[in-house]
């Protein structure tokens, strides 16, 4: 027995279309920054709305997959318009000789009763996952698909979970003003829309959307659950932080590695190489001309474009900023820091190549003061509370919550699928 969908008479689910090739616009309605020109109206809002009451009540039982369903689980009230849930299979169930690939309408996750549709996962890969339809067998595309979900899928079951534990907090009354906001955000968001995709209308840019497989209806559904998953977040996550000159430096005396660091070098290099098509006694040849130019004062970079045969060589021979004692060449390493800034070096010579090297910048061993770092190691300490915070919310969540997954079969992935809030 599979999840029930319910459909429209053409046999599409009412909010999920059968997704083709996804344009620019609908990528960035459903990618990308997720806070719009409304999010602080949505902040502001729920301020307002939400009570002091506990996030969550306790914890649900923990059901075996034949005895959950969303009816059982109590959050019908919180779920509206959501399929009703039933037993989930595993990938290889939900392939039918009908159907050898996962459907977009097949459940691939239950999280307190709020489902996630594997159309959800794919609709972001839609032109991608196209292609490899027609150039993949079935098989192939079904463990394309089933690496996607394995994938992604945690983060949808996250976001389903944040959006699932803000809802939980307030009265219908205040979901529904929430929704409003969110409503009158989105259709903000699409006014932009239409000016960039060049259509005058909401219906137009609809039609076009769902000609290319999504709807106005399907991305606004994902849009209000990402902000109201990334509002929760954020005002769960809040933290107040007093530090003091002597917080920020015993902090900075614990990361002193950190801000230690060796002497570089930025150089670059003429290489002439010994090769079949080029012996010894050519490659010297070469080399005595190399000489030459630099004596008559050629710039070192200009000779490199002309004669070296090295890595860099189009780059004028330049190398990035190079630490000491990190180049296996030993020899190399020696006469990188002790040339000064701006001298050329002698021939150094190996079976392979002769190579000649000018140091351009060095920067000696020194360690950043604290006067320089302390604005900065306030902020980083302020953002890692906020990290642990935000690991902490997501682990009481899920320690509360009844997720179930096509994965279930298999112990390592269902475990996996669960790892929400780890550092």
């Amino acid at each position: 027995m599979t999840a029930k969908i319910e459909r429209q008479p053409d046999g599409r689910h009412p909010s999920r279309h059968s997704r083709g090739v996804m344009s620019a616009a609908a990528l960035l309605l459903i990618g990308g920054t997720l806070c719009v020109s409304g999010c602080q109206q949505i902040k502001e809002h729920f301020n307002r709305v939400r009570p002091n009451n506990p996030v969550v009540g306790p914890a649900p039982p923990r059901l075996s997959l034949e005895e959950s369903s969303a009816d059982t689980l109590g959050y019908a009230g919180l779920s509206q318009g959501v399929p009703e849930s039933g037993e989930i299979r595993t990938v290889s169930q939900v392939v039918t000789e009908e159907s050898p690939v996962v459907l977009d309408s097949t459940v691939v996750a239950v999280v307190n009763g709020n489902t996630v549709l594997a159309g959800d996962v794919f609709a972001p890969y839609a032109r991608q996952m196209v292609k490899m339809r027609e150039q993949l067998t079935d098989e192939q595309y079904l463990a394309a698909q089933r690496e996607l979900l394995k994938r992604d899928l945690p983060g949808h079951i996250e976001r389903t979970l944040l959006s699932h534990a803000l809802k939980s907090t307030l009265k219908q009354e205040q979901i529904d003003k929430l929704d409003g906001v969110l409503d009158q955000a989105f259709a903000e968001h699409v006014e932009k829309l239409l000016v960039k995709t060049e259509t005058s209308s909401a219906l137009e840019l609809d039609k076009k959307l769902q000609s290319e497989g999504t709807s106005l209806a399907d991305i606004r559904q994902t849009f209000g659950t990402q902000q109201l998953a990334m509002q929760y977040l954020a005002t769960e996550s809040q933290v107040n932080v007093q530090l003091g000159r002597v917080d920020l430096l015993n902090y900075y005396r614990e990361n002193l590695d950190r801000f230690s660091h060796p002497t570089r070098v930025k150089w670059q290099e003429i290489r002439v190489s010994i090769t079949p098509q080029q012996d010894r006694r050519a490659a010297v040849m070469k080399l005595n001309e190399v000489v030459k130019k630099l004596q008559e004062g050629v710039a070192f970079p200009d000779v490199a474009r002309e004669y070296s045969d090295g890595p860099t060589a189009s780059q004028g021979g330049n190398w990035d900023w190079t630490k000491e004692d990190s180049l296996a060449d030993v020899e190399l390493n020696k006469e990188l820091f002790s040339l000064p800034t701006g001298a050329i070096s002698r021939i150094i010579e190996t079976d392979k190549y002769f190579r000649i090297i000018r140091v351009v910048e060095r920067e000696d061993a020194h360690v950043t003061p604290f006067e320089k770092l302390q604005d900065g190691l306030r902020e980083e300490i302020r953002s890692k509370k906020r990290h642990e915070k935000t690991a902490e919310v997501l682990r009481k969540l899920n320690e509360t919550a009844v997720i179930q997954t096509i994965f279930d079969d298999d112990p390592a992935l269902a475990e996996e699928m669960r790892k929400i809030g780890e550092l």
